[in-house]
């Protein structure tokens, strides 16, 4: 029995035999989420009274996951056991209000025995309208009985009208081309195959679900929405269309540097809701405000809500003549987004630089309501090639206003310091030509001092002694009498002086550095991740080399100016590898000034 993703109506079910296997929670619902669900049906059966809804709007429930057993003619139930079991219970209540046309037999439902019992949940479930207290058989029997009393409390006490409740559950009377005539309460029935086309058993298939059962279901629901038509002719094609173009968009974002280019911080278990979010912002201000007012910003399904309404009422978000409906503009729109982002990503310039993907990169990665992906979007649908690059480098420059690099450090701002090493990197990376720089490799940046600033980083007795240690048997340092002897005192001191110790390593930086550089200036620091940069300690800078060699050997990323600097490539005439002094400081600064004169306002540029 071959089936489809579909929206199904409640009375679909109507004799179909569902089984809940033992590796599915029992029936475990209590009075919250069944008095949230009688609220969400009350709510909406309201609104469809008061001919508050488009036509064919519906209230949606989370997905049903079913495999079909042909030989027992029996549904497995792999996810949505919970919401069904209530649906059956509430059900199973108003047949006993009155005749509003609910079948003697509506479906089974039986859960997998657990515990030997002589009376199923399926005779059970049958005869649930005998209840008058909890059973306290097993722990399904008990949920199973609560839940039917928190009905049945509930209709008693809130008093709405049965009649309308019921229409609203069941009625379902499509047009001739298979239009709904009818509001009501939908399933998303998603059939999966005997193999789950990868050889899953369900099981495994169930646990995968309901792993990222949130996300699956705002995602869920957006997709059937798309995957309606205005009628039957040429349904199967539509579907297969939609199908691929979600799966081509989905299985593309899912590609590492794709998506960490486009997408720096934001985790979605399906990544085409990343375009879901975008595309409904943008388009929300067109929906009537008290609508508007009503989806809050930290709803879950926020995003299905908006898409929900635009299609409903075809909401007039086009001119174009091509599209007939905004379920079709809409999706037109996701694609729109899905195929800008494809090209800044592959584009290249005339000078063969994958310009677009490392400046857009950069700035989705600094963040901020004017870098967001949205406004770069805006941006580039406004201006030529050379002229978006040109804004691009404007934004860049704004960031970060007028810059005096001999000034700027790890005490005069931090994370601009970062970032502006940052940018050093990604344009270094850039003017190669041949690479892109891997946003993905990025989880977070720590700033890295070349020559260490031990005095200020060390208190731990250990680590002091451990230093002092390496000190000694530095083949630069034992060529001083003095600071040999210092070494030799603090060692054989049972505690170390603190005051003494960073008295010393000022003095082994001023005579490292050949100058009184400020240890926190911009020239005396790189990018690393924080698990390398803990991994390097206070080493002096020549071990530090040694390290940084072992740490691309294992398959760390190290970013290329980083790696540049202790190789001393900026650095001309190179005389010694076991110190940072003042020529390789300034040798390292002038090419920052260089590379990124185009994309700063550089104070006092002396680098042409």
């Amino acid at each position: 029995m071959a089936e489809e993703i579909k929206l199904c109506s409640v009375s679909e079910l109507f004799g179909k035999h569902f089984f809940i296997p033992a590796y599915q929670r029992g029936y475990r619902w209590e009075m919250r989420q069944i008095t949230d669900l009688l609220k969400d049906i009350l709510e909406f059966q309201k609104k469809a009274n008061s001919r508050a809804l488009g036509l064919g709007e519906f209230y949606c429930l989370q997905p049903l996951i079913v495999l079909y057993r042909e030989e027992e003619d029996i549904w497995e139930v792999v996810d949505g056991q919970q919401r069904l079991t209530t649906m059956y219970i509430l059900l199973s209540y108003l047949a006993t209000r009155g005749d509003y046309g609910i079948p003697p037999e509506l479906f089974s439902i039986e859960y997998e025995t657990r515990e030997k019992e002589s009376y199923s949940s399926k005779e059970f479930l049958k005869n649930i309208t005998a209840t008058t207290k909890i059973d306290m058989t097993n722990i399904d029997f008990y949920r199973m009985s609560d839940a039917y009393l928190i009905i049945k409390h509930w209709f008693e006490e809130i008093k709405p009208t049965i009649g309308k409740i019921v229409d609203t559950l069941i009625s379902y009377e499509p047009d001739e081309n298979g239009k709904d005539e009818a509001n009501n309460i939908r399933f998303i029935w998603y059939p999966i195959t005997s193999s789950n086309e990868v050889n899953e058993s369900p099981n495994v298939t169930f646990a995968k679900y309901n792993q990222g059962k949130i996300d699956l279901t705002n995602a869920e629901l957006i997709k059937a929405l798309f995957y309606l038509t205005d009628g039957e002719k040429d349904k199967k094609k539509h579907q297969i269309k939609i199908g691929y173009e979600w799966d081509d968009i989905e299985n593309t974002l899912r590609e590492p540097d794709f998506w960490h280019f486009i997408n720096p911080t934001q985790t979605y278990f399906n990544h085409i809701e990343f375009i879901f979010d975008l595309v409904a912002t943008k388009y929300k201000p067109f929906l009537d405000i008290n609508i508007q007012e009503k989806i809050k910003k930290d709803d879950r399904l926020r995003v299905y809500y908006i898409f929900n309404e635009l299609i409903a009422e075809n909401v007039k978000i086009y001119e174009d003549s091509k599209f007939s409906n905004t379920r079709d503009f809409l999706w037109d729109e996701i694609k729109t987004y899905f195929r800008t982002f494809l090209e800044w990503y592959h584009s290249k310039d005339d000078d063969n630089k994958f310009t677009h993907f490392h400046l857009i990169g950069f700035l989705l990665q600094i963040g901020g309501v004017e870098n967001s992906i949205e406004k770069i979007k805006e941006l580039s649908e406004s201006k030529s090639k050379p002229e978006f690059i040109e804004e691009l480098k404007g934004k860049i420059k704004s960031y970060f206003g007028e810059v005096d690099l001999n000034e700027m450090g790890y005490e005069d701002n931090k994370d601009k310091a970062k970032n502006l090493l940052l940018l050093f990197n990604v344009i270094t990376t850039m003017n190669g030509g041949f690479h892109k720089f891997p946003f993905d490799r990025i989880s977070n940046w720590s700033l890295e001092h070349i020559h260490a600033q031990q005095s200020e980083e060390l208190t731990n007795e250990k680590d002091k002694i451990q230093l002092l240690q390496e000190q000694k048997n530095d083949s630069f340092i034992c060529k001083n009498k003095n600071i040999l002897e210092e070494i030799n005192e603090l060692l054989s001191q049972s505690t170390i002086d603190q005051s003494h110790f960073a008295g010393l390593q000022k003095k082994i930086f001023d005579l490292s550095s050949d100058a009184g550089t400020t240890i926190h200036s911009i020239k005396n620091l790189a990018l690393l991740t924080p698990s390398d940069n803990s991994s390097l300690n206070n080493s002096p800078f020549h071990r530090k080399r040694d390290k940084i060699k072992e740490l691309d050997e294992r398959g760390s990323f190290i970013p290329i100016c980083t790696n540049n600097v202790f190789l001393k490539y900026y650095s001309k005439n190179v005389e010694q590898n076991v110190k940072w002094d003042k020529k390789d400081m300034d040798a390292y600064l002038k090419e920052m000034k260089i590379i990124l004169n185009d994309y700063l306002n550089i104070a006092n540029n002396e680098s042409r």
